[in-house]
């Protein structure tokens, strides 16, 4: 009995390990291969010399070439440069045409007040899934669909629909049943403060990876993953083929319920006051299955890819979903530093003044902020160290910026309630400086300046 180790280019699942390990074992002198595709390896257990071309002929049947030694860092192939180039021109393109017909802002102009039925909560559901939750679910849904066809370049186009369609199916009946649970319990089910940031951050490094499989820019990166031991997934997978199971499709479905997303957590606000468990659940189930078209279009664009050109628009895709990633990391990062409290980043610039009848004659400071359909007006205020500030927001769309962190501020964090509400929230800035706050998404941002009291 011997053993001998095979480097293997362009694994980065546990269904190609499976895979190239079916194929191996096949060779006659293979008794057993331990396939990583972590490692990019292949230990095989012989039973004496096994010819070379034999190994590789497997190699190629399972989808995948035998490389000369360890993935290098970097790819070497200017082809997958090119290709990166291609699609870091796309994302620009699309953002400035996104940015100019004012589609990203589509969702903050709607208005969702306590006469809204559920046909204005599917316009907002629509809205949102161009808008900037794309950058959370759509960019998992994206990765996924694309990943999926990358391992399966026989597969019908119906079967490449089938893991989104399933995804799609837990996420509108998860959030129906859901949302009948936070209508029953009275209380919003979704991350707020650390918990959403580090959840953002978390799933930015989840979609970094796969950005990195995709694009293929990263050969040695492009086997990592984040993953739990198997013995704890294995309902996930197959152990025959490695193939996802439906279920476990449905059940990352259910699961966006609970990520970090600006409109959902609005509409789940909204939903729970409605204090009637049937229509908070219809509320939620329809909100979720107006996002599908939005999301399933993104989804769908891996999902009619063939040979050829398959590989460049897989690539492209990537560079979108690094591009997703790095919206979500940014936003977790000023999240993270708000949800954490952290007080002034700045002295106070000598300009700053605070406006004529801010300090009111009982001794307390009033400010009020809007919330509108590009985050916060104004996004500066000035106010006196020292002094009570009594903070009124007016939230006047449906926005992400409705749910904020101001731990900065002392303020806490909350999520307001949709429509043309208002809330105030007492603080005070003992020592002079610049304070941030921001969405619970980080996505906008605000500040208050302090500056010493000199009455």
């Amino acid at each position: 009995m011997g053993t001998k180790t095979v480097h293997i280019s362009g694994m980065y699942c546990r269904a190609c390990e499976v895979r190239v390990g079916k194929k191996l074992r096949a060779v006659p002198g293979i008794v057993d291969a331990d396939v990583s595709a972590a490692k990019g390896t292949a230990v095989l257990s012989t039973t004496g010399a096994v010819d070379d071309q034999a190994i590789e002929a497997a190699v190629r049947k399972a989808g995948y070439v035998v490389a000369t030694g360890a993935e290098p860092w970097l790819a070497k192939d200017t082809t997958v440069w090119r290709d990166f180039g291609v699609g870091v021109a796309v994302v620009a393109a699309g953002w400035l045409l996104l940015r100019l017909f004012g589609i990203t802002d589509l969702a903050n102009a709607l208005v969702m007040d306590e006469s809204a039925g559920l046909g204005f909560v599917a316009l907002v559901g629509v809205a949102a899934s161009v808008s900037t939750c794309m950058a959370l679910v759509g960019g998992i849904v994206m990765g996924v669909t694309s990943t999926y066809a990358q391992a399966h370049p026989d597969a019908t186009r119906a079967q490449l629909l089938r893991p989104q369609l399933l995804f799609h199916v837990g996420r509108v009946v998860g959030f129906a049943a859901l949302g009948g649970v936070i209508g029953a319990l009275g209380s919003v089910v979704s991350l707020q403060g650390t918990g959403l940031a580090v959840g953002m951050i978390v799933v930015a490094v989840v979609m970094t990876l796969l950005g990195i499989r995709l694009t293929g820019i990263s050969p040695r990166l492009s086997g990592a993953s984040l993953a739990l031991p198997p013995s704890l997934t294995s309902w996930m997978t197959d152990g025959q083929t490695g193939e996802y199971r439906a279920g476990a499709a449905v059940g990352l479905g259910v699961a966006s319920f609970f990520l970090p997303c600006g409109f959902t957590q609005a509409v789940q606000v909204f939903a729970l006051a409605t204090g009637d468990p049937l229509r908070s659940a219809s509320i939620m189930g329809v909100f979720a299955l107006a996002t599908v078209p939005g999301l399933l279009g993104a989804g769908m664009v891996s999902s009619v890819l063939r040979q050829g050109a398959a590989q460049t628009v897989l690539r492209c895709i990537g560079v979108v979903v690094l591009a997703f990633a790095l919206v979500n990391v940014t936003g977790g990062v000023r999240s993270l530093s708000s949800a954490l409290g952290w007080g002034a980043v700045q002295p106070p610039p000598a300009s700053a003044t605070v406006p004529d009848g801010v300090l009111g004659t009982d001794g307390r400071q009033r400010v009020t902020t809007a919330v509108e359909i590009h985050g916060y007006e104004p996004a500066s205020q000035v106010v006196y160290a020292g002094i009570p500030v009594d903070w009124t927001l007016l939230n006047n769309s449906v926005s992400c910026a409705a749910a904020v962190n101001a731990k900065s501020l002392g303020a806490g964090s909350f999520v307001l309630y949709p429509g043309n509400k208002s809330e105030t929230v007492e603080f005070t800035l003992n020592e002079p400086g610049v304070y941030n706050y921001s969405c619970q998404m980080g996505m906008y941002r605000g500040q208050f300046i302090a500056v010493p009291y000199d009455g």
